[in-house]
């Protein structure tokens, strides 16, 4: 029998954080040492610097740019490994041969697993070549979270902000549009407007692939085949109304249960907004009023 591995490749600003660790402790799977390995991001995109960025990340102790705390020490984190993994050449059989190693390191667990949000958005052809050179090795399912559109955008915008004021390194790595009719995109963002951003981007038809769900379904179906891969409403995950029909569901298709109890709290929904110390981004830097939210409606 192969070992399993669970791809949940987004939606961003889907509550997949709390979901990722929703799932950890139900002893199903575990990322290692990183939620996103963004491993695909770097071979696909090839970007100048990105390697250099990967290889920071795995090997230096960096803090966290929302939280600024130092990520901890822990059995999976094998500093040889991450520097021989991320050297050039990147290929699937690196890939595969990580997945293979966090395999080995948690036993206890059911699958290993990948919750890099990046993957969303890599061309189907790529992601049609991961899951063919994944077959020969693993047992692979694919989640993918979904929520209200009108929500998730808006929590995407103002992600835009908070990733630009964070620290001057990712000012410095955010691609700033530079025509003029830009300006105001700037302005907004440097000057933490969310509501007039998120009206300004949805005006000038500025959404990010992100919001088009049916096609990133059919996109990850036509690659890893219809059977393999769920939709969950991110709603549903977190109301108790929903959870005989969603935890069934969910323990089916990963053909392990999967329990209430498990849940991990989720700052997106009204009832957690509270909790301090979570391992989720609060981005709702201005309210999404019920006026705009009715005029996100009629236009996305």
């Amino acid at each position: 029998m192969k070992p399993k591995l669970l791809l949940n490749p987004g939606t961003p600003y889907c509550g997949t954080t709390p979901f990722y660790y929703t799932l950890r402790n139900a002893k199903y799977c575990h990322a290692g040492y990183k939620k996103e390995f963004h491993y695909l991001q770097m071979m696909h995109t090839n970007q100048e610097g990105f390697t250099d960025w990967m290889i920071k990340r795995y090997t230096e102790r960096r803090p966290d740019f929302r939280t600024g705390e130092l990520p901890e020490i822990t059995a999976e984190y094998n500093k040889d490994h991450y520097q021989a993994l991320l050297e050039p050449e990147h290929s699937f059989d690196k890939y595969i041969y990580h997945m293979q190693y966090m395999r080995d390191m948690f036993p206890e667990y059911e699958a290993v697993c990948d919750f890099s949000n990046y993957n969303i958005l890599l061309p189907e052809e790529f992601l049609t070549a991961h899951a063919n050179a994944l077959k020969p090795h693993f047992d692979v399912k694919v989640t993918i979270l979904f929520a209200d559109p009108v929500f998730r955008y808006y929590q995407e915008v103002g992600g835009l902000i908070n990733q630009y004021h964070a620290s001057e390194h990712k000012r410095k790595k955010m691609q700033m549009f530079g025509r003029n009719e830009d300006l105001m995109y700037n302005h907004y963002i440097r000057t933490k407007q969310q509501q007039k951003l998120f009206r300004w981007c949805i005006e000038r038809s500025r959404i990010s692939t992100n919001c088009y769900y049916e096609k990133n379904f059919d996109k990850l179906a036509r690659s890893y085949g219809n059977k393999n891969v769920l939709v969950l409403e991110m709603e549903k995950i977190w109301d108790s109304s929903y959870h005989n029909e969603t935890f069934d569901k969910l323990s089916h298709f990963l053909d392990y249960e999967i329990k209430p109890e498990h849940l991990y709290p989720n700052q997106y929904m009204s009832e957690h907004k509270d909790i301090e110390g979570l391992r989720d981004q609060n981005t709702e830097i201005e309210p999404l009023t019920e006026e705009l939210y009715k005029w996100g409606v009629d236009r996305l």
